[in-house]
């Protein structure tokens, strides 16, 4: 089968590829306008009937005041029912070709990408990689040590309180014997969140 008038033992590239998934995709985009346009015409034609059929049992039952034959009043809801189940099929219609554009879009995205990829020279692709990954080895490790000094300083912070909590609790004054005071505690505390601040700014100069 060709496709595109291209003949199937044709070699495909990545730039043909991706021209065709463009036309592909320009296809499903006239295809999707052309159902949303049908839609909206068929909903409109058959609105325009439930007036018309509305007015008509209206005005007949204000002539006659007489009972309508039978099955008047069921043709209204005939039609309600007729326009609901085509409104669905096409919104499922449209659904799938959503759904089939963005796969379209994604599969073009992706050989823009290694068509983009094939001009770069290896050697110098692989010295890039190479220097990003040493770069993010040795931010790791940076983290790492920050992290476990900030876990030590929390652990001394943790430790000082349950010593200033006991001594509270014992009625002890705040100047003598091995506790913390309030005053020591305050400046820990600014350590410590001073060292947290050095530690979220240190990750976000080193994200990549």
């Amino acid at each position: 089968m060709t496709l595109f008038n291209r003949r199937e033992d044709e070699p495909l590239t990545p730039r043909g590829e991706q021209e065709r998934l463009h036309a592909v995709r320009v296809a499903a985009e006239q295809e999707l306008t052309r159902l949303r346009t049908e839609l909206t015409e068929r909903v409109a034609a058959v609105e325009r009937r439930e007036r018309e059929l509305a007015d008509a049992l209206a005005k007949t039952r204000r002539g006659s005041n007489q009972a309508l034959p039978a099955g008047a009043e069921s043709a209204l809801s005939h039609a309600q029912v007729g326009l609901a189940a085509h409104a669905q099929e096409l919104n499922k219609r449209e659904a799938d070709l959503v759904a089939r554009e963005r796969a379209l879009v994604k599969l073009e995205t992706d050989l823009a990408r290694r068509a983009a990829g094939e001009a770069v020279d290896p050697e110098e692709r692989l010295a890039q990689i190479e220097a990003r990954l040493k770069a993010l080895q040795e931010a790791e490790k940076a983290f790492a040590r920050t992290q476990a000094e900030l876990a030590a300083r929390s652990d001394e912070l943790a430790q000082r309180e349950v010593e200033l909590a006991e001594r509270m609790a014992a009625g002890e004054g705040g100047g003598a014997g091995p506790g913390l005071s309030r005053v020591e505690l305050a400046e820990l505390e600014d350590r410590l969140e001073r060292l947290e601040r050095e530690t979220r700014d240190d990750s976000i100069e080193r994200s990549f």
